[in-house]
C-alpha cells in the first residue's frame, strides 16, 4: 500500500470518528450537542500529578473494568463500556465495534468536541497488523479512551451507558472517572488490555 492511501485511509478515519463521535444512541427525547475546548479544562481531578501518576493501565474486558497500576499496586478501579460489538470476540478489522486486545501505549490526550476528552492508544500494533495482513483485511486505528456524548455531560445517564457497550472499539469512562485518569496518567503510559 503507498503512503497516499494510508494517508487518505487515515484522514477518513478521524473524519468518520468526528462525525460519529463513537456515541450510543441518546435515551428518547434527549439531544446531543458538542463540547467546547474549554468544557474538558481546569477540571481539578485531571491536572496531572506526577506525584500520583500511574505506570500502567490494565483493561479487563470480561470485567467491564480499567485497574491503574502503580509500582505493582492497584491505586484506582473504573468501570468501562467497550465496542458495540465486543461481545463478538477480539478486534479483528476496520468497522467490527470490537474493541483490540494487546498490549499498547498512550499516544496522546486531547480534547474531543464529541467524546469530551480522548487518549489515543497505540492500535495496531505490530501483532494486529500481522494478524490483519493474514487474513487479508485493514486492521483499523484510532481506539482511544474517551468520555462520555454530550447529552451526558452532567452524567445523569452514566447507568445508561455503562450497562451498555456502545463504542466503535474504543474504551469509555465516565466523564468524571475520565478526569481522574486523565489526572494519574501521561503519555507513554503503557496500557495492556485483556480478555
Amino acid at each position: 500500500m503507498n503512503r497516499r492511501v494510508i494517508l487518505l485511509s487515515i484522514l477518513s478515519t478521524a473524519t468518520a470518528l468526528f462525525i460519529t463521535g463513537c456515541s450510543p444512541k441518546a435515551p428518547t427525547g434527549i439531544t446531543g450537542g458538542y463540547y467546547t475546548s474549554e468544557d474538558c479544562k481546569n477540571k481539578p481531578d485531571a491536572i496531572y500529578d506526577p506525584t500520583k501518576a500511574a505506570d500502567k493501565i490494565i483493561v479487563v474486558k470480561s470485567e467491564r473494568k480499567m485497574y491503574l497500576y502503580k509500582n505493582g499496586k492497584v491505586i484506582e478501579t473504573f468501570p468501562i463500556s467497550l465496542g458495540a460489538n465486543d461481545h463478538l470476540g477480539n478486534k479483528i478489522k476496520r468497522g467490527d465495534k470490537r474493541t483490540p486486545i494487546g498490549t499498547y501505549t498512550i499516544l496522546n490526550k486531547r480534547c474531543h468536541p464529541i467524546k469530551y476528552r480522548a487518549m489515543t492508544i497505540s492500535y495496531p500494533n505490530s501483532q494486529d497488523v500481522a494478524r490483519a495482513a493474514r487474513m487479508g483485511v485493514d486492521p483499523g486505528s484510532l481506539i482511544t479512551i474517551h468520555g462520555q456524548p454530550h447529552w451526558n455531560a452532567d452524567g445523569h445517564g452514566d447507568n445508561y451507558t455503562l450497562a451498555h457497550d456502545w463504542t466503535d472499539g474504543c474504551v469509555a469512562l465516565t466523564n468524571s472517572n475520565l478526569d481522574k485518569l486523565w489526572g494519574k496518567v501521561r503519555v507513554g503510559t503503557p496500557i495492556e488490555i485483556k480478555n
